[in-house]
Parts: C-alpha cells; sequence; structure tokens
C-alpha cells in the first residue's frame, strides 16, 4: 500500500506539470481568425441582400466560435480516459442520431442530412463518436488486432455497418472520411497489411455497387469522371466556378471582398466552397499559408499521438488528427476535380455551426491527450524534486504511466468471444491483469485502493507498451 500511494503521488506530481499545447491552440486560433474574415468577405454581399446587413453570417459564425472554444476548454480538463468509459454509450447515441435523420431529417440540396431545416447536422459529432468508439476498440485486442477473426472480420462488419448508415443520408464525403479514418487508424493499432488490402478491396468494390445501384452516386460520378480532364468546362457548376476563381487569383490574389466569387459566381462561397474565395482574394500565397497551418496541425496532433501514454490515446490522437486533416485535403481537393464535389467544410474556416463545434470539440480532446504526454519537461520536475539525472527521472515517469496503462486495461472491453467479456490482451498484459485481480480480491480496501496495488506491475506494463508500440 506504501509502495502504490507513492507511486499514486508521482504520477499526481507528473500530471500536475502537464501545460497546455499553446502551439496547436495558436495554430488552431489562427485558422479560426482567418476563417472569419474569409467568411465575412465571401457572405457580405448576400447578407446584405437577404438580411439589410453586412454582417449576418459572421455574427453567427462568431457566437459558434465562441461555443466551441467554450466546449474545446471544458473537454481540454477533462481526462482522455473518461471517453474510453463512455464510448459504447456515445456510439449508441450516434447509431440513433443517423437513424433519427436518415427517417425525420429535413432535404436539403437532395439529401437528408439535417434537423430542423438544415440547422443541425448529426454527421458531423457522429464523425468524433466514431473515432472514439474505434479507438477505444482498437486498444482493447491489443497485438490480437493481427488476428482475422478478432481484428478484420469484426473491424469490418462494424465499419461496414456506419458507412451504410451514413450513404443512406447521402453523405459520400462523410463515408469517405470515416473509411480513411477509420484504415488509418486500423494500421497504426498494428493491422497486417493484408488485411488493410482486403478493406481496401472491400471499400472498392462497395463503391462500385453504391454507384450502379444508386442513381445520386451513379450521377455525380459520371460528371467527375468527365470533368478530370477539363476543369473549366465540368457540367459540375462547382467544379467550373471554383477553377476559374482559382485562375483568376493567381499568385497575389485580387484582395479581399474584391474577388468575383462572393458575389453570386459561386453557390455557398462561404462553406462548401470557401477555400476558392480563399484562392481567388489571396492567390496562391494564401492558398499555401492554409496549406501550411494545416500541415503544422498535422505535426502537433501525431506528436500528442507519439507522447501519449497508452494505447487508447496514442489511437484518439491519430484519429483526430488524421479526421481534421484529410478534411481540409477533401475540400480542396474538390474544388480543382481532383475528387467528386462533396460538400465538405473546410475545418475552423467554412461557415457552420455543427462544423465549427465539432472541430473545436475534437482540438479539446486532442489537448486532453497531450496534457497527459510524457515529455522531457515532467522527468525534469522528478529530477530537481529527487535530485536525480533526467534520464533516470524519464524511466520513471514512464514506469508511472506504465501502471496507469495496466489499470485502464484491468477493465478493458469489447471484447468478440473473449472470456467473461474480458478483452483479448498481449500475454504480458494479461499477467499484469491478473496479478491486479488477486491483489483486489485479497484486499478489504475500496475499489479505488485495489486499484492503486495494480501500480507495482508498471515495469510489466512498461514492457507490455513498448511492444505493443514497435509491433505497431
Amino acid at each position: 500500500k506504501i509502495m502504490a500511494s507513492a507511486a499514486l503521488k508521482a504520477d499526481n506530481r507528473i500530471q500536475s506539470t502537464a501545460r497546455t499545447d499553446w502551439a496547436l491552440v495558436s495554430i488552431v486560433a489562427t485558422l479560426l481568425i482567418l476563417g472569419s474574415v474569409m467568411v465575412f468577405s465571401a457572405s457580405f454581399s448576400w447578407s446584405m441582400a437577404g438580411a439589410d446587413h453586412p454582417f449576418y453570417f459572421l455574427s453567427r459564425q462568431l457566437i459558434w466560435v465562441i461555443v466551441g472554444a467554450t466546449i474545446a476548454t471544458i473537454l481540454a480538463r477533462i481526462p482522455y480516459q473518461w471517453w474510453d468509459r463512455v464510448s459504447i454509450p456515445m456510439m449508441g447515441a450516434g447509431l440513433l442520431a443517423m437513424l433519427a435523420v436518415i427517417t425525420f431529417g429535413a432535404e436539403k440540396y437532395g439529401a437528408t442530412r439535417t434537423f430542423f431545416d438544415g440547422s443541425v447536422q448529426p454527421s458531423e459529432p457522429v464523425k468524433i463518436i466514431i473515432v472514439i468508439y474505434i479507438s477505444a476498440w482498437l486498444a482493447s485486442k491489443g497485438e490480437q488486432i493481427r488476428d482475422v477473426r478478432v481484428g478484420l472480420l469484426p473491424f469490418g462488419i462494424l465499419l461496414g455497418v456506419l458507412t451504410l448508415l451514413i450513404m443512406l443520408q447521402p453523405s459520400i464525403s462523410t463515408a469517405i472520411l470515416v473509411v480513411a479514418t477509420s484504415s488509418i487508424m486500423f494500421f497504426i493499432a498494428g493491422a497486417d497489411m493484408r488485411q488493410l488490402g482486403l478493406i481496401a478491396l472491400a471499400a472498392a468494390v462497395t463503391f462500385w455497387l453504391i454507384v450502379q445501384y444508386s442513381s445520386y452516386a451513379s450521377d455525380r460520378m459520371d460528371k467527375y469522371l468527365a470533368s478530370i480532364w477539363e476543369p473549366q468546362s465540368s457540367q459540375e457548376y462547382q467544379v467550373k466556378q471554383g477553377i476559374e476563381a482559382l485562375i483568376r487569383g493567381g499568385f497575389l490574389g485580387k484582395g479581399i471582398g474584391q474577388g468575383e466569387a462572393q458575389h453570386g459566381a459561386l453557390p455557398l462561397s462561404w462553406t462548401d466552397n470557401i477555400f476558392a474565395v480563399i484562392g481567388e482574394e489571396t492567390g496562391l500565397i494564401g492558398a499555401l499559408v492554409i496549406t501550411l497551418l494545416f500541415a503544422l496541425l498535422a505535426h502537433r496532433g501525431l506528436r500528442t499521438a507519439l507522447r501519449a501514454p497508452d494505447n487508447f490515446g496514442m489511437l484518439l490522437a491519430t484519429g483526430l488528427t488524421s479526421l481534421l486533416v484529410l478534411q481540409a485535403i477533401l475540400h480542396a481537393a474538390v474544388l480543382v476535380a481532383a475528387v467528386p464535389p462533396t460538400g465538405v467544410t473546410l475545418p475552423f474556416i467554412s461557415y457552420g455551426g455543427s462544423s465549427i463545434v465539432t472541430t473545436l470539440g475534437a482540438v479539446g480532446i486532442l489537448l486532453s491527450v497531450s496534457r497527459a504526454g510524457i515529455d522531457k519537461r515532467s522527468a525534469k520536475v522528478v529530477a530537481r524534486d529527487k535530485e536525480m539525472p533526467v534520464r533516470e527521472a524519464l524511466k520513471q515517469v514512464d514506469e508511472v504511466r506504465q501502471s496507469a496503462l495496466a489499470r485502464l486495461f484491468a477493465y478493458a472491453r469489447f471484447d468478440f468471444g473473449g472470456r467473461n467479456g474480458r478483452s483479448r490482451l498481449p500475454s504480458t498484459r494479461r499477467t499484469t491483469t491478473t496479478s491486479s485481480s488477486t491483489a483486489r480480491t485479497k484486499s478489504s480496501t475500496s475499489r479505488s485502493s485495489a486499484s492503486k496495488v495494480s501500480g507495482t506491475g508498471s515495469s510489466k506494463a512498461g514492457t507490455s507498451r513498448s511492444s505493443t508500440r514497435s509491433h505497431s
């Protein structure tokens, strides 16, 4: 008990040194500021025509930015392990929301994706829920993710059901993002390359079937194929106008508020096509600045994933980062005819309450994972307190984090066929979990006291984590 108490105090001391990733916050804040400027530039003429004042869209956008920033701040303070515990009920709520929007949603622009006449789009928060659930599910499998019966088969069924519900709306862009992000997470979790090949083959066959039997998807694909080589003469009005806007922008752009796209040449220029407005008014320089900011966002997100103290945190940070960056790539790719028009927004920049709140919520969870990350700053605090070399202190920091990992996996779930509902863990983790369970049986104290005893298995858990990381 004394050793467990000391480990817990060390863990609390290390946690207290965690700081906000201000580099990530600065990147997101810059994108939000630039987004607000471009939303105003792209929408003020429409605001004057429909609401008699130029700040209609901007004022609503700023309200959603404030709401999203507040939610991000709250989520950043919540320990990210909490999402593992609530991932199942959240996934259930997400499935119900997707079924509800298909049945009772409002039809807009040929699709049924929203409630309240377009005000709420459930697919936006559901994307985050899917990332959380898949992170928890993959983390619970350990090294047995390479087993087809434990990994590929249930993962394929899960992903197929989710994609089907999304395609019924239909929302091709969301389906693409979910499949691509989930595949990246499956790879990071340690899946065999042959399994990824099977996933790619299944996705291709599914996509072909959708194109063959869905008039909506078939029409989109026909127009896309016709516009690949000649985008300026494309039958897709959105693609044609977007290309012309980028051409007019040139290298330096025409200036903020001086573009033709925001005067009606490009539909929904403040949401689905805002990157074209950026290209026209700020030129190639402005487009490259936005691209650089998302590249920096990817760097900070993947850095957070590498420093995460456990596999769930690593997969969660990887999934959220991939989702945000892939969505930005998909938005820009539409305007250069690289992919069919999808109607996906540009994260942090496009107008839209659901999009802004969801993306900022994802950043909040990323910040939570970052706060728990192992780094040299935590080791320096321990080294200063105990008067030891930083390298030795870093080893102790890692051991404390691995004891937390052992406690987390002691209650792992989401198993498809494991005994007593317990997950299929690697042998070293299973041993640690068994010893922890024995300690809890012998102890007459409360559950929280018993969980501290599992901290004595930190060295074994550390061996398991390093093995799993190298396997991934």
